[in-house]
């Protein structure tokens, strides 16, 4: 048989070059397809693995609701679908079975013997937003069989389709069957862009986080942690939860409950984890050696930015506090921490939100601490004490406003400082930065120490009981960035 060298550029890949028989002809790109139609599917099948009722030709019957679908468990499970002879196709419509709650993984191939086959589509993911069906366009080709290979989904191993269908022009060419809109549902999308129906993981990017809890559900005397792979599509309607007026990722933690070996205060909050789930990586190194899962200051030595999964840091967020403690020892009365950088031991900062319940604003304010030294606190917006009037400037309690808190270096006679820059953006736009914090004689440019970002609802009240008294915050955006 002879062959044809064939090259294909896919999204975020090199330039791959394949071997295909000769008989696997090409459309002669896009102008070689004009006036793009539906094509008939003359039928549906997979390798007969399908779940109970829910077999391939559910996947082409033009309709839409959940008894007429295609479903199939495991990564990896195929629905061929047959045009019955070669067409020129340029698009795939593919309706998701609860679309409108989750996304789903998968590709796309193309072939004219059912045994041959080319991609299509490299590994895709649906939008998330609807049942109806959702298009997917490629470079025109000639091909009787379209293959479209699951990967699951983002709440679980299921491959669900209301319909498949496919579009280009040829012999095939029929009246267009619909896309379900109307008979399907869509996604419930607030107005910060965040869907209300799904857990926080797919609003978010949960991928290098887990959570710590203010609970110990399985009585083993430690707190609970939330590893990365459990934490998406996971979420618990006390203390972690989306908000179903907002889609925002709330944070809501017990000042009585279960705290971590370390600390005498409760928490919700995630921790940085770079590794992304790869248990081969630790989450960290008990002697202070940095590794994949951690990051450094670039003042750090070489070998240990090196070791480190990442070069400084900036840690952005959009959010709003919803409830802080009103009652309890006054020093501790309505303080929750709502971002921090974490060292091996110590903590180079931690941003603190603080209203007292006789004001009506809050204030922000962050503590550095120097390696086994006492903190230094620096107002931000407002002030930290205890008796403080009302501060006019202050942050009210459900005022949605973003921070940054951002590690970078800078030269100074000659030698390299670590810089921590926070800035607060309020709602009007207006941003208030704090003066640059030089972290030079801190101790933390060293070969033995490591940093990781923390962020959501660390109460630092815990002179008062659950449910009398909470704190409680809702994150609209959280992202990471490193250097390498």
């Amino acid at each position: 048989m002879s062959l044809k060298l064939r090259t294909f550029c896919l999204a975020g890949t090199a330039t791959i070059f394949v071997a295909l028989p000769s008989t696997y002809a090409l459309a002669a790109g896009t102008g070689a397809c004009t006036g793009v139609s539906q094509l008939a599917i003359v039928s549906a099948s997979d390798d007969g693995t399908f779940d109970d009722i829910y077999a391939p030709e559910f996947a082409i019957d033009g309709e839409f609701g959940p008894s007429s679908r295609w479903s199939s468990l495991g990564e990896g499970k195929q629905l061929v679908l047959d045009l019955g002879e070669p067409q020129t196709v340029s698009e795939v419509g593919l309706a998701w079975y609860k679309g409108n709650e989750r996304t789903s993984s998968f590709t796309l191939e193309a072939s004219n013997d059912g045994e041959n086959w080319m991609p299509l589509m490299d590994r895709t993911e649906s939008a998330g937003k609807s049942e109806a069906v959702e298009k997917y366009s490629f470079d025109a080709t000639e091909a009787r069989y379209v293959r479209v290979t699951g990967m699951g989904n983002s709440a679980s191993g299921w491959n669900s389709l209301y319909e498949a269908q496919v579009f280009g022009c040829g012999s095939g060419e029929i009246a267009a069957t619909g896309d379900g809109s109307g008979e399907v549902k869509e996604a419930d999308v607030s107005a910060y862009g965040l869907r209300t129906d799904v857990p926080p993981s797919e609003n978010f990017d949960l991928t290098h986080w887990k959570l710590t809890l203010p609970a110990d559900r399985d009585n083993d005397g430690k707190v609970d942690e939330i590893e990365e792979e459990e934490l998406q599509g996971w979420s618990d309607p006390r203390f972690f939860y989306t908000d179903p007026a907002t889609g925002g990722m709330v944070f809501r933690t017990a000042p009585d409950g279960k705290t971590t070996s370390g600390s005498h205060y409760t928490r919700s909050e995630l921790r940085e984890m770079i590794r992304g789930g790869d248990k081969s990586i630790a989450t960290r190194v008990d002697d202070g050696t940095p590794n994949k899962n951690n990051w450094v200051f670039s003042t750090a030595p070489e070998e240990a930015q090196a070791l480190a999964g990442g070069v400084d840091g900036t840690m952005t967020a959009t959010l709003a506090v919803n409830h802080v403690t009103r009652t309890g020892e006054s020093g501790k009365i309505g303080r929750v921490i709502i971002g921090q950088i974490h060292a091996m031991d110590d903590e180079p900062i931690r941003l603190y939100y603080r209203k007292l319940p006789t004001n009506k604003y809050g204030s922000i304010y962050f503590a550095h601490e120097p390696v086994g030294g006492d903190d230094d606190l620096v107002n931000v917006i407002g002030d930290r004490g205890s008796d403080i009037d009302n501060p006019a400037d202050g942050i009210a309690l459900d005022e949605v406003f973003s921070y940054e808190i951002k590690v970078t270096s800078e030269e100074k006679d000659g030698e390299l400082h670590p810089i921590l820059n926070v800035s607060i953006t309020r709602d009007d736009g207006t941003v208030v930065k704090a003066e640059p914090y030089d972290m030079f004689e801190s101790g933390y440019s060293t070969d033995k120490d490591f940093m990781y970002f923390k962020a959501g609802a660390y109460s630092q009240n815990n002179s008062i009981t659950w449910p009398d008294d909470f704190d409680q915050v809702t994150f609209y955006a959280l992202d990471v960035t490193h250097g390498e």
